[in-house]
């Protein structure tokens, strides 16, 4: 029989889309335009699942879901997914806090609707399941008397498997409502290693789908000196196997199954028993590894099974986590540059100088300023100016080191924070940077004074030149001014005798 969706959308392009595509997937689908009226239908027509849009004329779909929940506290578990924008963060935690079980951010990717779909559809799967065999169990229990020893194993054995269908049903609540990335995968390995009472596991996971490495990520129970190194390519053939295999496996199996892998070699000698993968819209992001289970248990087939569906619930879950994270770093990013922009940087300077203070580990401040760039940009234009930005963005990413903090601090200025760094080491850098910007051709740069594209750089360095956020940047802007006024393509560190001039 074909699953029923109330969809609940008052964009009637938007409604007739989705109502075409679900139907191509064999859906029967419920329409409303309203709040109200998708209540009505909801009590009526007792769909399957609820596609609930947040902005609605009249009752907010944040409203409808409170509603829905409220409403009907014993009826059958109905999943709702609400569709929202991307500047509605806090409404999709209040809708998430309301009861709605997942969302999506417009505009998506169809396919990635239908599988959220089939996964809310899984979920209620398994609930009725839950329902069903609790029934079982009662009627099982009134027949106790009569039962001999190798039905009341099956008895114990029915119980098990409705607590394990009960924890995954809360573990899945619990954990598709932390969005925070990083506190989600320290649950994650939490709650498997209270389920399966693993001596340690460890999580590996891409941040960003363009990582071509699957890095370590958190850990519990080893010690971080042994497993500190740990990343599997996306090119290994385990990688490749999951793709084909999304289940999770023994060692010994994958071992007999993969040849030539390095993956294989470095978790089995980090001690891992299990291999799961974390799958986000079709691609292997993560891998979890479990090691041996205490007082020498063995995995059964149907702890299994247990992780399998685990593993779907929490790569939703890490799907929804890493969405979000995507979105609050877009409010650190300079859009045009790409760099961090200077919310970022005014948050990382005052950390950095915090982690000073306390380990006294040293940190210098560069702020560079494009000279003369008001003559370039009234002479060949603004959108010539912007390419030499994005252009001297480029070139101090390549040049700084790793760890350093490069912001586009405001128009034609940057900044680079150099955590560990001392202040003759912060001249040799700004040097280099220097260099490298007057030794790159930039288009049109004959127009300039010095016939080039050159920066001027201002440096200053605790504890010598200021001992807070406010002191080490006015000592740096003092150095850059006087780097600008002595003849500008040129590096000054801050010293006392610059307030006199």
């Amino acid at each position: 029989m074909a699953k029923r969706i109330l969809i609940v959308e008052d964009h009637n392009d938007m409604m007739n889309i989705l109502k075409k595509y679900l139907q191509e997937y064999k859906y029967e689908i419920i329409e409303a335009g309203t709040a109200e009226i998708g209540l009505e239908k909801f009590h009526s027509e007792h769909p399957d699942l609820v596609l609930m849009d947040l902005m609605l004329p009249g009752m907010s779909g944040l409203e409808a879901v409170q509603r829905i929940k409220n409403e009907s506290p014993d009826d059958p578990y109905i999943p709702i997914i609400i569709l929202t924008a991307k500047n509605e963060v806090n409404d999709i935690v209040t809708g998430l806090d309301s009861g709605a079980d997942d969302y999506i951010v417009k505009p998506f990717h169809f396919d990635e609707l239908i599988a959220r779909i089939k996964s809310a559809l899984r979920l209620k799967e398994l609930n009725e399941l839950l329902v069903k065999q609790s029934k079982d169990l009662e009627q099982a229990n009134r027949e106790v008397g009569q039962l001999n020893k190798k039905l009341r194993g099956k008895n114990r054995e029915l119980r098990k498997n409705i607590y394990n269908l009960h924890s995954l049903f809360e573990v899945s609540l619990e954990l598709n409502s932390i969005l925070d990335l990083h506190r989600l995968v320290n649950s994650i390995l939490l709650t498997l290693a209270g389920q399966f009472s693993s001596k340690y596991s460890l999580f590996l996971f891409a941040p960003k789908p363009e990582i071509d490495r699957l890095q370590l990520f958190n850990s519990k129970g080893y010690y971080l000196d042994n497993i500190a190194g740990l990343f599997i390519e996306k090119e290994d053939p385990l990688i490749h196997y999951f793709a084909e295999h999304n289940l999770p496996a023994p060692m010994k199996y994958l071992n007999k199954k993969i040849k030539k892998s390095k993956a294989l070699t470095d978790l089995t000698e980090a001690g891992v028993e299990i291999v799961t993968p974390i799958n986000i819209k079709g691609l292997t992001e993560g891998i979890i590894g479990l090691g041996p289970r205490l007082k020498d248990l063995e995995y059964t087939k149907s702890d299994l099974e247990h992780i399998s569906i685990l593993t779907n619930i929490i790569s939703i879950a890490v799907a929804n986590a890493s969405l979000y994270y995507e979105i609050e770093q877009l409010s650190y990013t300079d859009g045009m540059t790409a760099l961090h922009n200077f919310r970022y940087f005014k948050l990382r300077l005052k950390e950095e100088i915090v982690r000073h203070k306390r380990n006294k580990s040293g940190l210098s401040l560069l702020i560079l300023d494009v000279d003369n760039f008001k003559n370039f940009n009234d002479t060949m234009g603004h959108p010539a100016g912007d390419e030499v930005l994005k252009k001297l963005a480029a070139i101090l990413k390549q040049t700084v080191r790793e760890n350093d903090i490069v912001a586009r601090y405001g128009g034609e200025e940057f900044a680079v924070i150099l955590p560990a760094v001392e202040k003759d080491g912060a001249r040799i850098l700004a040097d280099r940077i220097r260099e490298n910007i007057e030794q790159t051709y930039f288009e049109h740069e004959e127009i300039q004074p010095l016939g080039k594209v050159t920066v001027s750089i201002g440096a200053a360095t605790l504890p010598g030149d200021g001992n807070d956020y406010t002191t080490l940047l006015n000592s740096a802007d003092t150095a850059l001014y006087a780097a600008k006024n002595s003849g500008r393509n040129r590096v000054v560190s801050y010293s006392e005798n610059l307030n006199s001039k």
